[in-house]
């Protein structure tokens, strides 16, 4: 009996023991894990479309890439002789003065303010104001335009026939890629719009076109190279395409139509037919046989 009871304490106390070194030693990893140094968590990585992002492209001052051509651009095509840039920079150098002036008064930046109007339209009402403030745009941009002809003839007078081509092709085709219709162009119908100024260059210096003319045909060579969806967002209608079976249809039904009212002659008129048939075939015979 006291074996027994001995027995059963000491196996108490063992379980005792056993439980307390349990709870140390688990209260001494916890407190080893709370030493341990934080681990840094990688950095997240950067998007895809960042990462594979473009170098900027050579953008011109309305923030796009830049269509028209820069002076350096021009200059590099002019093939100057000696000393013929000098007198051509100090010209353009006076042209630019004056040009700046004009565009620091008022006028200048109403135009500019005008202009940003019109370009910047998206709504009815916006694009109806735009619209009519058209004939103020002309008039202000013809003042401006005015300058520059004043100070033409002092540099083509310096120029050879190719170099004044050259710079009037620049000129004309700088004109049209500022406006709205230049910038709504893509890339290849850029490549194409230069290339039909560089011909209205050479037409000008020749006299086989004006100026005037000129640039109004190449407004219309511009709109013939856009596309029916640029055409769209610029306003310019846009004809229906035609089915050639229908066209084809409808001139066969007008060619029957046409034979149908066709009037047959009469039995008297074969008559008088026949008869100056005769006539004549006598009168034939007649002249063989004095022969």
């Amino acid at each position: 009996m006291k074996s027994a009871r001995a027995y059963r304490w000491i196996t108490s106390g063992v379980l005792a023991v056993a439980m307390m070194l349990a709870f140390v030693v688990a209260t001494e990893a916890d407190a080893a894990e709370k030493k341990k140094p934080a681990v840094k968590k990688p950095a997240a990585k950067k998007k895809a479309a960042a990462a594979k992002k473009k170098a900027p492209r050579n953008k011109g001052k309305a923030g796009g890439v830049q269509k028209q051509f820069s002076n350096s651009d021009i200059y590099a095509k002019m093939d100057f002789k000696p000393g013929q840039r000098e007198k051509f920079e100090a010209i353009q150098q006076k042209l630019q003065t004056a040009l700046d002036a004009w565009d620091a008064s008022p006028k200048g930046q109403k135009l500019l303010e005008l202009q940003a109007a019109a370009d910047t339209a998206s709504t009815p009402e916006e694009k109806s104001k735009a619209a009519g403030a058209m004939g103020q745009i002309r008039q202000l941009s013809a003042e401006r335009s005015a300058i520059e002809r004043r100070y033409e003839p002092e540099i083509l007078a310096i120029l050879t026939p190719q170099q004044k081509a050259t710079l009037l092709g620049h000129k004309l085709c700088n004109k049209i890629l500022s406006g709205k219709l230049g910038k709504a162009l893509k890339a290849d119908q850029v490549g194409k719009l230069k290339s039909y100024c560089m011909q209205a260059g050479a037409g000008i210096v020749k006299g086989s076109v004006s100026a005037g003319r000129a640039e109004a045909q190449l407004q219309s060579l511009a709109i013939g190279l856009l596309d029916d969806g640029q055409k769209k967002k610029l306003g310019i209608r846009v004809p229906p395409k035609k089915d050639p079976k229908k066209n084809n249809d409808k001139n066969n039904r007008n060619r029957r139509r046409q034979n149908n009212n066709k009037k047959k002659p009469t039995k008297q008129q074969i008559e008088a037919y026949k008869k100056a048939q005769a006539a004549h075939k006598k009168a034939v015979e007649a002249v063989r046989a004095q022969q």
